[in-house]
Parts: structure tokens; sequence; C-alpha cells
């Protein structure tokens, strides 16, 4: 009979599950009693709290079913449009118009996905990159919704326009947030998510297994944008005004990339990590350095991989791992007045 490593403890998936959530909530709770303390930034926690969920909903596609995609803005910028026309045309509750931007990018998503997903490897990333710019174009040219010029969003209550108020829109930005995080926590402990990392590990492999690959990625892919439309919706309605150059700015997409790659791929709370350190550093780096801002982005984007591929994460498990070690190396401490 072979013991068990001392040095390493397992936890059932349910038990990780059920940890993951609890800690969830405590974040979620924390995040919606904040309007109501001293702690008054709510601006920058709210594009903070967009950006963790962009970087939530790519780690999907990208951390486990490993297919890189540089055209998330695409979606972000889709749920923005979609949100804006259903609140400033169709008088529409900001929360329903939040629901059609997500279902809005979906199935744009689907549209994307159906010919990019039969590519592999880098001939996938070029192709989302080309979706980005050319969707970036035909929305500087549609009219409709003001082209180049932008979309002025009038959000009306009782016939008069509707007042600001900064921390309703932050927390509905927070319950954005909590259902992103609650489907990577269901996606990461699912038959899904395994799915999703053996297609990531060898996709021939995974179909000889009898996983339909292109059906798990295109199911992920349209998880991951309704989320990401979510959010452009939410920032729609707060900024009253969108135009093209900025939604569907390709800055967006690696942004978007950059952020669960820093804070690690394939994690739960990696994306998570990765979105805050971006969210407040961001304003400093945007601030300061407003033309080389992305040229610092993919700098950093080459360090994580080249010295950390695993992220924030991947470093706290070795430093945590590294620990444990050195407690089992010393082994047990003699009890008083024993001789060891």
């Amino acid at each position: 009979m072979t013991a068990a490593p001392t040095g390493t403890r397992t936890h059932p998936p349910r038990v990780t599950a059920a940890r993951d959530l609890a800690a969830a909530a405590v974040l979620v709770a924390v995040l919606a009693v904040l309007p109501w303390t001293e702690w008054g930034n709510l601006r920058l926690l709210f594009t903070t709290l967009i950006w963790t969920t962009c970087s939530i909903a790519w780690n999907l596609v990208g951390g486990y079913a490993g297919q890189v995609s540089f055209g998330f803005a695409v979606f972000y910028g889709i749920g923005a449009y979609t949100a804006a026309v259903l609140i400033t045309e169709a008088h529409v509750n900001p929360y329903l118009a939040f629901a059609g931007a997500a279902l809005a990018a979906a199935a744009a998503s689907l549209l994307v996905g159906i010919p990019t997903f039969r590519l592999r490897g880098p001939y996938f990333a070029i192709a989302t990159i080309g979706i980005n710019e050319a969707v970036r174009v035909v929305m500087n040219n549609m009219e409709a919704v003001g082209a180049a010029s932008g979309y002025r969003v009038n959000e009306m209550v009782g016939g008069q326009r509707a007042p600001f108020v900064m921390a309703e829109h932050y927390l509905s930005m927070v319950v954005i947030f909590a259902v992103a995080l609650l489907v990577s926590i269901l996606v990461a402990r699912s038959r899904f998510g395994l799915a999703l990392t053996a297609i990531r590990d060898d996709e021939d492999a995974a179909a000889d297994i009898g996983i339909n690959a292109f059906q798990h990625k295109l199911a992920a892919h349209a998880l991951a944008a309704a989320l990401v439309g979510a959010a452009g919706g939410a920032y729609a309605r707060y900024a009253a005004f969108i135009d093209p150059g900025g939604v569907f700015n390709f800055n967006n997409s690696v942004s978007i990339l950059l952020m669960p790659v820093i804070g690690g791929l394939a994690t739960v709370w990696g994306p998570i990590i990765g979105g805050a350190v971006y969210g407040i550093v961001q304003e400093e780096l945007v601030a300061r350095f407003s033309q080389i801002h992305l040229g610092l982005y993919g700098t950093l984007l080459i360090l994580a991989i080249l010295f950390e591929p695993g992220g924030v994460v991947g470093l706290m498990r070795r430093v945590w791992r590294a620990l444990a070690g050195r407690r089992l190396q010393g082994g047990p401490v003699p009890a008083r007045g024993v001789k060891a």
C-alpha cells in the first residue's frame, strides 16, 4: 500500500467550489457596501470592475480553452451600442438593456466564432485582429448610430432626463461582476471546464475521447461575449456618450487579454487580480504616458510570459509551496524537555 505524499493536500472539486463561492460572496458583499462608507472613489472602482469582468470573460476562452483572441473589443462595443440604443430609443429599463446587450454580443460571437474557430494558433489570433478592425470601420460609417461622431445616450425617467447617481451605476456593475465571477467558478469546477482544458492541452486528443472542440469553443466564446457585452452596456449608460474609436478600439482588446495573463490564466482569481491591478494602474499610465501606454502594456505582457507564465497566482503558489516545503523539511518540533 502506497502512502499519500505528506507535502500535498488536495481538495475535492465540491470543497474547492464551495470555498471559492464563499470567498466570492464575501468579496461581492464588501464591494456592495462601499457606497455607504467613507471610501468614496466609486468612479475608479466602477471602471476597475468593468475591466475585471472583461478579464474574467476572456479567461474562459483564452485561459481554459487556449484560444488567444484579440477581438473582444468587438463584443464590448456591440454591448455598449445595443444598450445605448435600447435605453435612448426604446426607453428600456437599464437592466433589461444590459441583458439585451449580453444577448447581442453573444449572437455576434457566433458570427465571429463559426468561421474563426476552424482556424488554430496564430491564424485564429490574426483573424480576430482583422475582425476587430473591420467592425470598427463599419461602425465608423454607420450613420444610424452617429457613425464616427458617436452616439449620445439619453436615459429618460418619467418624461425627464434621469439624474446621474454614481452609486447606482457602481452597484449595477457590482451585479454584473458578481454574475461573471459566479460563471467563472462554475465553469472552473465543471465537466465543461475540464473539456475546455483538454482542448487547450491537445485538441486532437480531446476529439479522440469524444469532446466536440468546435462546439465547446463556440459555447465558451458566447458565454464570454455575453459578459463583456453586459459590461459594455453598463459603460455606455455611465459615460452617456460612446463612439467607435473608443469602444471598438484595438487597445481595449489588448488590455482585456493582458489582465488575465498578469493575474494567472485558467484560474478563478487570477483574472480578478489582473483586472484590479490594471484598473488602478491604468489610470496613472494613461495620465502620465498617454502616447506610449500601449507599448508599456506590451512590455509588461512580454515580461510576464518570460519570467512568470503563471501570473501573480502562479507566483503566489510557488511561494506557498516553497514555504510549505521548508516546514516539512524541518521535521516535527520536539516537545519541551525532550532532546531531538
